[in-house]
């Protein structure tokens, strides 16, 4: 059996690896199938803290596959769309801690899995961009103006031009960049830094980012109080505070 998404967990970290070099990781519905499918086996998985998304270093992905697309039928655009709606919510709303190691071109669909995870790496060969505005097929603006801010966020939708590594992280579009040929170390690190706090704090923190944005100020501050106030309890939480507070004193000449 062919698979298009390689899947792999070590230290609290899940790796999910885009796996079609052939067609450069092009989108179709066996690969969304499989994202999905594997995000979801993972979202109850204790040995799972955070989930890094990757096509390697030299392809993230090059978006929808062309051959795909110019075969259409209605039916096979309307289980494209449908696959592709579950793979993007679940992985917008996903309840653990995502990461984008992105090495070379995130385009298209690929641009939208990297924008859709909460943290995206990138390597210095990485590009992104919106080429399918250029054939009048529409991008996806949200979450993406959240991210990079209105004026960018248009920028990037209205004209399809792709920007390099630099430029994204100039504009927020990535939140740090890696030595060359070391992105899904880099990212990969980072996730084990996650899961280094616990599932049930990651999956804690996770939630506030999902909720708090969509609140006024006052209702998140009393939402994250709250859940402050249920964690300090926790009988697990208070003995990590203790360890680490016996750890300090006994440091102290």
């Amino acid at each position: 059996m062919t698979h298009n998404v390689l899947t792999e967990v070590a230290d609290g970290v899940g790796t999910l690896t885009l796996d079609r070099p052939d067609r450069r990781n092009a989108l179709s519905v066996d690969m969304f199938t499989e994202l999905s499918d594997a995000l979801d086996r993972w979202a109850y998985d204790d040995d799972v803290a955070a989930v890094v998304i990757t096509g390697g270093e030299d392809v993230f992905c090059a978006g929808l596959d062309l051959d795909l697309q110019s075969g259409f039928t209605d039916q096979t655009r309307e289980l494209y769309s449908e696959v592709c709606l579950r793979a993007y919510g679940t992985l917008l709303d996903y309840r653990k801690p995502t990461v984008a190691a992105v090495g070379g071109p995130a385009l298209g669909g690929g641009c939208d899995i990297a924008v859709f995870a909460d943290i995206r790496i990138a390597a210095p060969n990485s590009v992104f961009g919106f080429p399918q505005v250029r054939f009048g097929l529409t991008p996806y603006f949200s979450p993406l103006w959240k991210i990079v801010g209105l004026s960018q966020a248009k920028l990037l939708t209205f004209s399809g031009e792709r920007i390099d590594a630099a430029e994204a992280l100039r504009i927020g579009l990535v939140d740090r960049l890696s030595g060359p040929g070391e992105v899904v170390a880099t990212a990969t690190r980072l996730a084990r830094s996650i899961a280094g706090t616990t599932v049930a704090s990651a999956v804690n923190n996770k939630e506030m980012a999902r909720r708090s944005p969509a609140m006024d100020p006052i209702s998140a501050l009393t939402y994250e109080t709250l859940a402050y106030r249920e964690v300090i309890r926790h009988p697990e939480v208070v003995e990590r505070i203790n360890e680490a507070y016996r750890a300090i004193r006994k440091d102290k000449p």
